[in-house]
C-alpha cells in the first residue's frame, strides 16, 4: 500500500496521477468505503512492489503524501 484516505475522490486523484506517471495501480476498499465511509477499512491505493518506492516518490512530487 502507498497511500490510503477516508477520502475516496482523494484516492481516486492519487491514483489516476500515479497512471499518468506510468505506474500501474489496483484500488483496494472502494465499494466498501462508498457503502460504509467511514466505518470500514479506508481505501487503499497498492501498487506492484517493485514499484513502491518510486510511486512514494511521484505521491510525495504531487503533495499526495508528505515527506
Amino acid at each position: 500500500m502507498v497511500f490510503s484516505s477516508t477520502d475516496l475522490f482523494e484516492v481516486n486523484l492519487a491514483k489516476n496521477y500515479l497512471e499518468s506517471e506510468g505506474i500501474e495501480t489496483i484500488l483496494q476498499n472502494e465499494l466498501a468505503a462508498q457503502i460504509y465511509a467511514g466505518v470500514i477499512d479506508q481505501p487503499k491505493l497498492l501498487v506492484r512492489e517493485k514499484d513502491t518506492g518510486q510511486a512514494i516518490k511521484i505521491l510525495i512530487k504531487g503533495a499526495y503524501i508528505k515527506n
